[in-house]
């Protein structure tokens, strides 16, 4: 009988993740339930086998969910496969879109604690949150890392979708606040502290709203509100303003729209960034535009990008970098689409995909799903259909499901017209997605 081998690449890996034994087989488990469609039951037990060599190789199911896991080749998870296993392998197809997350083990906050998800490309990411002291004094230092995370989030969003970084978001908020109950600090870095709060949940808000949780984002965008106030940050306020003035034209409240959207203008009159009044701008002619009045929304529309106009091209927020002239251009888009104009919309929305930096994955998926829209109004069907295949390819590697949702919106609404293009692009979405958004 072979001596057992312990499983050192393994070991190395989940070292590397931050991935005890229990936190792994959870992530094996959501693996197993996305790619075969029924949760997994692997245990920490099963997992400190597979370490310590008493499970020389894994069932094949479990197999394939850590290549899922760690987004990594058979072989480099140290297991010695057999033929067999290496037939059943090859005839795999590559794994489909992973929703879920593995959280890190709780840490010690002096050490760097990651958290994590697999993001729609199958791969795992990794944040590296910043390090907190357990004790003693918390610095400027300490709250320029912590903004060095949110940096970090909003890169991620602007790529894959903030599907799932809601819940790390406000992880993170928990860490601070522990931090701040159990050390010292100064004015200035209390300040500092409560803006950074702020900007986590007007972040986490943000996430929650793009993935269709109006309920769970609202109570963010309030804590954010709260904590702006409590460090006298008025273009902070601006901000979750701006997030709460489009969440409230989202669920048709217009007149709420164009409130929130002028104290965001008023209370920053003097001090706003111009990408930021582009922005507020650009919400004020949304709510013009859904109670109808067109001159009112052209006219903020017209103030937007004068404002854009005066921007500079480096410097922007991390938040506020997705604010330019294609953006502006959607929401021009959305506003012509609001006064009945579809033809003008969809020119507006082809505009702006020309304009779109390609880093924006997210807004090119949300920009391709809405120019789909604009072209089915016009009755530029054959039009909609490329223009939502092109959004379909893009499914795979964006978690957006406000626009994911929009998308099967759209395929419900084609379905039952007769063009080959239609019903081609109803079955490749029905195959993509498996009949569920």
């Amino acid at each position: 009988m072979a001596p057992r081998r312990p499983n050192v690449a393994l070991q190395i890996l989940m070292n590397e993740a931050g991935l005890s034994a229990g936190r792994l087989a959870q992530a094996v488990n959501t693996a197993e339930q996305q790619r075969f469609g029924r949760p997994g039951n692997a245990t920490d037990r099963q997992v400190r086998r597979w370490l310590s060599g008493d499970t020389a190789l894994p069932q094949l199911h479990n197999l394939v969910a850590l290549m899922d896991v760690f987004a990594v080749e058979v072989h480099q998870l140290g297991f010695t496969l057999s033929g067999t296993r290496s037939r059943q392998l090859a005839l795999l197809q590559p794994s489909p879109t992973l929703l879920t997350e593995a959280a890190a083990e709780p840490q010690e906050d002096h050490v760097h604690r990651r958290q994590f998800m697999i993001a729609a490309t199958g791969n795992l990411l990794s944040f590296a949150l910043a390090p907190l002291p357990t004790s003693g004094r918390i610095g400027a230092s300490d709250v320029a890392r912590i903004r060095e995370s949110i940096d970090q989030l909003h890169a991620v969003d602007d790529t894959y979708g903030g599907a799932q970084l809601a819940d790390i978001t406000e992880d993170f908020v928990q860490q601070i606040e522990a931090a701040m109950s159990r050390c010292l600090y100064g004015p200035a870095v209390e300040k500092s502290l409560y803006q950074v709060l702020g900007e986590l949940h007007a972040s986490g808000g943000w996430f929650c709203f793009d993935s269709g949780d109006h309920v769970r984002a609202s109570r963010n965008f309030d804590a954010g509100l709260r904590a702006a106030l409590l460090a006298s940050d008025r273009m902070l306020q601006a901000r979750i303003w701006a997030y709460m003035s489009r969440q409230s034209w989202e669920l048709g409240r217009a007149m709420e729209t164009v409130t929130i959207a002028r104290a965001a203008l008023d209370a920053t009159r003097n001090s706003r960034d111009h990408r930021l009044s582009a922005l507020l701008h650009g919400r004020l002619a949304l709510g013009y535009a859904a109670s109808g009045e067109g001159a009112r929304s052209g006219n903020a529309l017209a103030r937007a990008e004068a404002s854009l106009d005066r921007a500079r091209d480096n410097g922007a927020s991390a938040w506020l970098a997705f604010v330019g002239p294609g953006e502006l251009l959607a929401s021009a888009a959305m506003v012509h689409m609001e006064l009945r104009q579809p033809d003008h919309a969809a020119h507006q929305e082809e505009q702006g995909m020309r304009l779109l930096d390609p880093k924006f994955r997210r807004n090119r998926f949300a920009t391709l799903v809405h120019l789909s829209e604009c072209y089915l109004a016009a009755g530029r069907t054959e039009e909609a259909v490329t223009a939502a295949g092109q959004a379909l390819d893009l499914l795979s590697s964006v978690n957006c499901l406000r626009w994911a949702v929009r998308l099967g919106g759209f395929r419900q609404k084609v379905a039952s017209i007769g063009l080959p293009a239609a019903r081609s692009f109803v079955e490749r979405f029905d195959v993509r997605t498996n009949s569920h958004l």
